[in-house]
């Protein structure tokens, strides 16, 4: 049985994570995405393994590497080559984190089919509160955004990928550290990337302010975020893990604010209020029969 989310581990992940899609949505304004990927995996790759290397941190056998390879090429290769295709294409990072933060019901759908789950009264409400914090958060920037179209396959890609390489690392990724399952799972990616920048090449619009944006998704997005998603999932489980999601798309919009001066709707407060009641609900102890 999977133990409960830390509040400390899930605040963390929400942060780093949620600070991605405005760094994400910066790369691709001055860099082709697939350089991005190409230069945030490489970079992340050899920091990840250096800091295995320094912690003395034990490999796991050759089945849990394949394993670790398997959903991190659908976590990271999958998910963010096609949502930075997408935001490239003009799908704004407000709408794209709205699809994304749809995952805490696809990790249900998935788990419900797969027969892994059934969801009790306290696991619905979560899920509805969870759906009316994203739309809540969202609402406004969806009615001004006209970017509907091929491009948010795209992002319905990446959702994919992030919901069934989280079930597939719930389910067969056993006892592995965080930091080596998302090493493992970056340097697999690393050919996809590559692949993008040949096949999508562009001009790179100014490198330095692109190659500063990159180094800080390197630290927060990569390291950070993508590791403490993966301690997550191995704490609690990927539907535990997924509910996290719920408050992201608020937590980034009051980041913009902070940060960029954008302006903040009061379907935003709305949004982070309900997102945090439904990781309240989804995190907190279930009451052993007496």
């Amino acid at each position: 049985m999977k133990a409960q989310l830390p509040v400390w581990l899930a605040i963390a992940t929400i942060l780093t994570y949620a600070a991605g899609y405005p760094l994400g949505s910066a790369s691709v304004a001055v860099m082709p995405f697939g350089l991005v990927l190409l230069l945030r995996f490489s970079a992340s790759a050899v920091v990840l393994w250096g800091l295995v290397a320094a912690l003395r941190i034990p490999l796991p056998s050759r089945q849990q590497l394949l394993h670790c390879s398997v959903a991190g090429l659908m976590i990271q290769g999958v998910q963010f080559t096609a949502l930075y295709w997408a935001l490239q294409e003009g799908v704004s990072a407000g709408l794209a984190s709205l699809l994304i933060a749809l995952n805490p019901v696809t990790t249900s759908v998935l788990l419900l089919v797969m027969g892994q789950s059934k969801e009790d009264r306290r696991g619905v409400v979560s899920l509805v509160l969870a759906l009316a914090a994203v739309v809540c958060a969202c609402a406004p920037r969806i009615a001004q955004d006209h970017s509907i179209g091929l491009p948010l396959i795209g992002v319905g890609v990446a959702l994919a990928g992030l919901t069934v390489g989280g079930n597939y690392q719930g389910r067969l990724v056993r006892g592995t550290n965080p930091l080596v399952i998302t090493a493992v799972a970056i340097t697999a990616s690393i050919p996809i990337a590559a692949l993008a920048t040949i096949l999508m090449p562009g001009p790179v619009e100014d490198w330095t302010r692109g190659l500063a944006i990159v180094g800080a998704m390197v630290i927060i997005s990569s390291v950070a975020a993508t590791t403490l998603y993966s301690a997550c999932i191995h704490r609690a489980g990927a539907r535990a893990a997924s509910i996290l999601f719920a408050i992201i798309p608020a937590t980034a919009s009051l980041m913009a604010w902070v940060t960029l001066g954008e302006a903040i709707s009061g379907f935003t407060i709305i949004g982070i209020i309900l997102g945090a009641a439904a990781c309240l609900i989804s995190l907190r102890p279930a009451r052993t029969p007496q």
